[in-house]
């Protein structure tokens, strides 16, 4: 027996699906927006969720996650009525169970529900106690919770892993704890893609013998010898440029190299961790990234949550580095008082727990000797964000537009003249809120140079939402 929910504002279908999977025996319960879901999620053991796309408050792809971080982690179904291949993608790559296409047969759900119920039930059987050293990687939210699993996983693993991530999240924590926790006898070595320059890489990556150039004076290992029996982190892998991709590469492949001046090639026997803050597909896409370099190195995957996005952990985060930090200077424990905490959970945090370790030293330093921290002892720049956006617009308040008709430089006329018939408001709100999406999203990509992870950060939308709009307005990426 399975607890279902359906997400879903088609009444009429809703009420068939329920009574049919209530007919198998499952109890099932009917919410009609994504709002509603979240509330009874909160009071319900979900096995499984049948989400719309399209729903009154939302595009239920962007909320995937959400939903599967629930407690009971429940799986994830995408039926709808408007499915493409993209849409597919999107809900596979965001974590989904599957990506069915309205109506559905009675067959189809009986097979889902077996599926799903034999497959949790498996996990949950071996599920084991087995625990990580987590390192200096903090917090319990359910997103950081979900990529230590995945990192548990990958350490008993020899396949490759790629960690994603923006700049700050701790790919390289990760990247560390996997070493620590499998059986690697080697270390862990890292290169530093974005400080290799092309005529030092050689040399750096594969060695070199005394002699073979001019400042070579005595020979020396590279990295991947170094790595001999370890793991190898190439860290913002998607740094690197074509030429050192093609050398690394065959590298991958062959785990054999060729130091600069020997006859003989080299083996090493490594691991390879990679992490990025870009978009490694698009990048292929746009032909700045080897698809077969991309394909070998593709195995796991971690995608770190930003520090924006699991803002339940910041109380975790100050007591652990306020702690370290008065520890290591030898000075009486800071006590954090809650309106230095609202201040933390009111940042935005750009550079993640970066900045956030970098702020809570440079509070403890503006405290000095006094017991408690507050939002005054807070770096500067951190308390102008915060008062700035405590008075921008509540994002849920409809703001007031005005719209001149007829003006220059590419204003947006209104969508009825003076004097004519007036059409109904939601008529015209929907006309002038397309033409307002169709200008931004055009202007965004020109301004971001059709980069999504960086049209993602300056807009403030999901990827998912991204490209829900730009196939709404027929708009492609160059």
């Amino acid at each position: 027996m399975a607890n279902i929910l359906i997400i879903d504002d088609d009444q009429d279908f809703s009420r068939s699906f329920q009574r049919i999977i209530e007919r198998m025996g499952h109890p099932c319960r009917i919410a009609q927006n994504i709002r509603d879901a979240f509330m009874q999620l909160k009071s319900m053991n979900c096995d499984l969720i049948f989400l719309d796309v399209n729903l009154p408050d939302g595009n239920g792809l962007a909320h995937i996650k959400q939903f599967q971080s629930f407690p009971s982690l429940p799986e994830v179904v995408i039926l709808t009525g408007d499915g493409d291949s993209d849409g597919a993608a999107l809900a596979i790559a965001n974590g989904a169970w599957d990506y069915v296409g309205k109506p559905i047969s009675l067959n189809n759900i009986t097979l889902i529900l077996q599926r799903t119920i034999a497959y949790r039930a498996s996990k949950e059987q071996s599920r084991g106690p087995r625990k990580v050293k987590r390192s200096a990687i903090i917090g319990e939210s359910p997103a950081i919770m979900g990529c230590l699993e995945v990192m548990g996983k990958t350490a008993g693993s020899k396949a490759n892993v790629i960690i994603t991530g923006e700049t700050g999240t701790g790919k390289e924590l990760f990247a560390r704890g996997i070493h620590e926790n499998s059986d690697t006898p080697g270390k862990l070595v890292v290169i530093d893609c974005t400080n290799l320059s092309t005529h030092l890489a050689e040399s750096t990556l594969f060695g070199h013998t005394k002699g073979s150039f001019t400042s070579a004076h005595e020979a020396r290992d590279g990295l991947f010898k170094l790595a001999n029996n370890g793991t190898v982190f190439l860290d913002e892998i998607g740094e690197l440029s074509l030429d050192l991709q093609k050398s690394l590469l065959r590298v991958l492949q062959e785990h054999k190299f060729r130091p600069i001046g020997s006859e003989k090639e080299v083996s090493s026997n490594f691991r390879v961790i990679a992490a990025t803050n870009r978009d490694l597909r698009l990048m292929v896409e746009q032909g700045l990234f080897r698809n077969d370099l991309y394909y070998r190195l593709n195995g796991h995957q971690i995608e770190i949550p930003p520090l924006r996005a699991r803002k339940e952990d910041i109380l975790l985060l100050a007591e652990y580095y306020t702690e370290k930090f008065c520890r290591e200077s030898s000075i009486a424990p800071k006590t954090l008082t809650p309106e230095f905490l609202n201040a933390l959970h009111a940042y935005n945090w750009p550079g993640n727990v970066r900045e956030f370790v970098n702020t809570i030293a440079v509070a403890i330093d503006n405290c000095q000797d006094e017991p408690s921290l507050y939002s005054h002892h807070l770096p500067v720049d951190v308390r102008i964000s915060i008062a700035k956006n405590s008075f921008r617009p509540h994002p849920d308040k409809e703001q007031p537009i005005l719209l001149e008709s007829g003006r220059p430089h590419g204003a947006i006329p209104l969508p009825f003249s003076p004097g004519d018939d007036l059409p109904p408001l939601r008529e015209v709100r929907e006309i002038v809120v397309g033409q307002v999406e169709n200008a931004y999203m055009r202007q965004l990509l020109g301004l971001c140079d059709n980069d999504v992870p960086t049209a993602c950060e300056r807009s403030g939308l999901s990827r998912a939402r991204l490209y829900e709009l730009l196939k709404k307005h027929s708009i492609r990426l160059k």
